[in-house]
């Protein structure tokens, strides 16, 4: 029985004596798990530094001056000039082409064709002399570029003005002198402007 006794209390403290020896294999198997998990964890500050700045502190680009992103196109238009521009009238054969169709227009229509006169310009238009008969006085006029001769009256009317009196002595129709309305037109700004003036011209003079 004593030698019971004393074996239980020697294994005892052959018990506690390994204890320590089991106690830091433990204790240093325990800190590598630690350090693993605190990387693979990482604190909450961390985590939001690496995602960037907050909405909040974000703002919009405003330039200061004109934006460098921004191509500015500038259309320059040229200046009207307000000086009066002479504008001139069609040439003879565009001036006859537009006199043929009004020719057709009035026989489709069943109107009084219009005169071949208003084909010409004042200034084509030459003076041969003046008659007389119970009508009153007339005109006997040349269209320089073609020859064509015509005998007209008072009011008649040409591409640019009309016939506004005949000025004649009835002892001498050659020397008579016919008063042509001339019409021009000026352009300013755009803007197209009539102008009239009397013309005087002598029968049998160019």
């Amino acid at each position: 029985m004593i030698s019971a006794s004393i074996k239980r209390p020697a294994m005892a403290l052959m018990i506690l004596g390994a204890l320590p020896v089991l106690w830091v294999p433990l204790c240093v198997a325990q800190q590598p798990q630690q350090q693993a998990q605190s990387n693979a964890h990482p604190p909450t500050e961390t985590a939001k530094e690496a995602l960037g700045p907050s909405s909040d502190s974000i703002h919009p680009y405003r330039p200061a001056g004109r934006d460098p992103f921004k191509m500015e196109i500038v259309v320059k238009t040229a200046a009207r000039s307000k000086t009066p521009k002479a504008v001139g009238f069609p040439a003879l054969d565009m001036r006859r082409a537009e006199f043929r169709q009004k020719v057709i227009a009035a026989r489709r229509s069943g109107q009084a064709e219009p005169d071949a006169m208003t084909q010409y310009l004042v200034s084509e238009l030459e003076v041969l002399g003046v008659f007389s008969d119970g009508q009153g006085q007339g005109v006997f006029l040349r269209a320089q570029p073609t020859g064509t001769t015509f005998f007209v009256r008072q009011s008649a009317k040409c591409y640019n003005g009309q016939i506004v009196r005949v000025e004649s002595d009835s002892a001498d129709l050659v020397g008579s002198r016919v008063v042509f309305k001339e019409t021009s037109f000026t352009e300013v700004d755009g803007k197209q402007t009539p102008t009239d003036r009397l013309v005087a011209k002598i029968a049998g003079q160019k």
